[in-house]
């Protein structure tokens, strides 16, 4: 299919979501910087979605005749232990929640498994989001000094279903690259859950993302791979737990001051912030063809969403048309081939991580690999032998002043898949917001 050539997303800023924190507006990132200040294409903005204009009659990616794109009937047997989800109806611009079969009673039950927790215990040191189902806010524990995300969640807005999932998976898991839950409780009034989480100071790859266009540089390619690893080797244990995470894109995926991946957000996180990515249409841009089109979907489909955020940072442009309706652009990626990565005048990408990407974005989901495929990807093996100083990268980005030698951590071959070695004191540290970028490439 010959597809007419439409204009990219732009270099510049655009408007997106802040991370599930909603981490204070501080200097993110830095790897390479470009030649020149102004970004060499116009800058274009993406389309301003009036989601009342949307026709929802028909799914993403039929044709005029309602019948479904031209797909491979797909029976996922991966594996003895696949999870394929076999959605109840096709996706809509407007999806309706469906009513909720888990009780505030389910909830108080669920809450009480866990330590006892109360606002008594926690002082507020300030808020880093809100929207209309609640907000975030960055709280010390009075009784051992440590300095944690606090969600606090309007039961009457949430989902309880969500909420239930959220508690959940996040309690029962434990792994160096998935957000470390505390524990959780009702308030006295019984209408908000407050869940306590680990409190990611590098912020998520699209704050990571944003300050790199405002300092005009690059996420340059051992960053990258780095990046690339924590995100796989978080999906290949939700795997193991036959779980999915659905919802891979640039907000869930959060830093620690070490440049250590953290996946968060398991059903309520996009819930909190009113913003383009947390509605159903700034999910979906990241979402995989066969989930767009209302197909089953497996864990092959979170590899797709990693392969679009991946590109998106690394190119500094959003990777599809940005030209285009709510409902044109999901036809768009149901329909045409997937966006690669090209280099450009003054950066090249090798041809693995080329390839890397075209894998990740392999259209047929049958075809498409699985996170633990893709970590023995000659490109991720490659980055892996080879020293990169997450830490002292993601100081460039922010602009912190370095720490003391002990606060920081290289991410050595196979660190990533081992949580982050720093004290609280150091997640604490004096934030310079004037601090140098290292002129050097940070890879």
């Amino acid at each position: 299919m010959h597809s007419i050539p439409r204009p990219l997303g732009p270099r510049g800023l655009r408007a997106s979501s802040p991370s599930p924190y909603g981490l204070p507006e501080v200097a993110p990132l830095n790897i390479r910087k470009v030649s020149g200040t102004a970004p060499r294409k116009p800058a274009l903005k993406l389309p301003q979605i009036d989601f009342d204009k949307v026709d929802g009659g028909a799914f993403a990616g039929a044709h005029a005749d309602g019948a479904p794109p031209s797909y491979t009937s797909h029976s996922h047997s991966d594996s003895p232990g696949d999870l394929t989800v076999r959605p109840d109806q096709t996706v809509s611009p407007h999806p309706r929640m469906p009513a909720a079969v888990v009780s505030m009673e389910n909830i108080r039950q669920t809450v009480e498994e866990f330590d006892e927790w109360s606002d008594d215990y926690l002082d507020v040191i300030n808020r880093l989001g809100e929207g209309a189902g609640g907000a975030v806010d960055r709280v010390r524990d009075r009784r051992t000094g440590r300095v944690m995300a606090r969600k606090t969640i309007t039961t009457l807005e949430a989902p309880m279903k969500q909420l239930m999932r959220e508690i959940k998976i996040t309690s029962s898991t434990s792994h160096g690259n998935i957000i470390h839950f505390f524990g959780a409780y009702i308030s006295p009034s019984s209408s908000e859950v407050k869940v306590l989480m680990e409190f990611c100071e590098g912020g998520s790859l699209e704050s990571v993302g944003k300050r790199m266009k405002e300092i005009g540089g690059r996420v340059g390619e051992k960053v990258a791979g780095r990046l690339a690893e924590g995100i796989l080797q978080g999906l290949a244990y939700l795997h193991k737990l036959k779980t999915i995470h659905r919802d891979i894109k640039p907000p869930n995926i959060l830093l620690t001051r070490e440049g250590v991946v953290k996946l968060c957000d398991f059903g309520v996180s996009g819930e909190l912030v009113n913003s383009l990515a947390g509605t159903f249409t700034g999910t979906s841009l990241y979402m995989a063809p066969e989930r767009l089109s209302g197909l089953e979907y497996t864990i092959r489909s979170d590899v797709w969403s990693t392969g679009i955020s991946l590109l998106e940072l690394v190119q500094n442009r959003f990777p599809f048309p940005s030209d285009l309706a709510a409902i044109e652009l999901m036809f768009h990626i149901t329909q045409n081939e997937p966006p690669e990565l090209e280099d450009e005048e003054d950066i090249t990408w090798s041809p693995e991580m080329k390839d890397f990407i075209k894998k990740a974005l392999t259209r047929d989901p049958l075809v498409r690999p699985t996170p633990k495929d893709m970590l023995a990807h000659p490109w991720i093996v490659n980055i892996m032998l080879h020293e990169v100083n997450m830490a002292s990268w993601m100081r460039q980005v922010w602009g912190w002043r370095k720490s003391r030698k002990a606060g920081e951590t290289s991410s050595r071959p196979g660190s990533s898949r081992s949580d982050a070695a720093s004290s609280l004191d150091a997640t604490m540290a004096h934030l310079s917001l004037g601090g140098d970028l290292d002129s050097a490439s940070a890879a």
